[in-house]
């Protein structure tokens, strides 16, 4: 029997821009141009997703929402193209679909510009945020009191671009943590049509910026940076307006070097690719794009991918 794809109504009353879904998979976000977020719980007798909370949480358009890792607690992020970062922390005891539910923590306002991505570190870097906008500037937020999630202290401020973007409409911006716990940290950044590799620096405990992904020729939407799994080299996808998905494959050398190489670009979904996201064991690639379709890809014995599988919405 051939599976089939099962919408739900968020009802949000404009264009939904992200969705995340919590640690365990049984909570959803989503957030919207109708400056609300909204949360939703799994029944896990229907497989349907019900209300959890519905708020306003932002004076302009939410771009994205993120969960933190269950061990700091029931927090959730979201930014907004009013240069805010807000933390949001679930309240057990306040009734589901009361507006209530999630009760704001703390709100950081030092962008200059709309902010276009933020996510939280991998847990064994602690409680982490960090956010990237159009003033060209990667921020790096610590929560350094569990006791007073309420503060949080800006500990790096990179400059990725020299100058700002007059214009959001035509410029975006990504980030992404490399998970691997037993490498040192760092990120991939993307700005505009260029993306880098910064690390931090054990000398003097800042961020540099390492070799840039080539070969991009439009704005890079998304980035995402696969799990090692026990590799001995990194996988990182990006996005791209020119029309391609492009692998990469990482290596790290002494000194704080880097070797990269392109290993795949596809075009399959012939326009625009705006999303890539690796799965938990970063086995299997899934990106999207202006077709309406989302493709599955993975690599075999040789190592080199292919596409598995496409999903869409629209019947065929």
């Amino acid at each position: 029997m051939k599976d089939t794809v099962k919408p739900f109504l968020t009802h949000h009353e404009d264009l939904v821009l992200d969705v995340k879904y919590d640690y365990y998979g049984r909570q959803l976000a989503t957030c919207s141009a109708d400056q609300h977020v909204k949360v939703f719980d799994l029944d896990p007798e229907t497989s349907s997703w019900t209300l959890n909370d519905s708020w306003k949480a932002h004076n302009s358009t939410i771009v994205k929402v993120d969960f933190a890792n269950p061990e700091f607690g029931h927090l959730l992020l979201s930014i907004s193209y009013d240069r805010t970062l807000k933390i949001w922390e679930e309240k057990f005891d306040e009734p589901a679909g009361s507006g209530r539910r999630w009760r704001k923590l703390c709100t950081i306002a030092d962008s200059h510009g709309p902010l276009y991505d933020a996510c939280f570190a991998p847990a064994h870097l602690g409680l982490v945020v960090g956010t990237i906008g159009s003033d060209g500037k990667l921020r790096i937020y610590s929560s350094l009191d569990p006791s007073n999630l309420k503060t949080w202290t800006l500990v790096h401020e990179i400059n990725v671009l020299h100058s700002s973007v007059a214009s959001h409409l035509q410029s975006d911006f990504s980030l992404c943590w490399c998970p691997s716990r037993f490498s040192g940290e760092k990120l991939v950044v993307s700005a505009l049509d260029q993306a880098y590799i910064y690390y931090k620096d054990e000398s003097d405990n800042k961020f540099k910026q390492g070799v840039v992904l080539p070969e991009h020729n439009g704005l890079i939407r998304s980035v995402s940076w696969a799990p090692s799994m026990g590799r001995s080299y990194h996988l990182i996808a990006t996005a791209c307006k020119d029309g391609f998905m492009r692998i990469f494959k990482l290596v790290e050398k002494r000194g704080n070097e880097f070797e990269i190489e392109l290993l795949a670009s596809f075009n399959d979904h012939k326009g625009e690719v705006w999303k890539v996201s690796w799965n938990l064991t970063g086995t299997v690639l899934s990106s999207c794009g202006d077709d309406g379709s989302i493709r599955l890809y993975k690599s075999n014995y040789a190592n080199n991918f292919q596409c598995m599988s496409v999903i869409s919405a629209q019947p065929r």
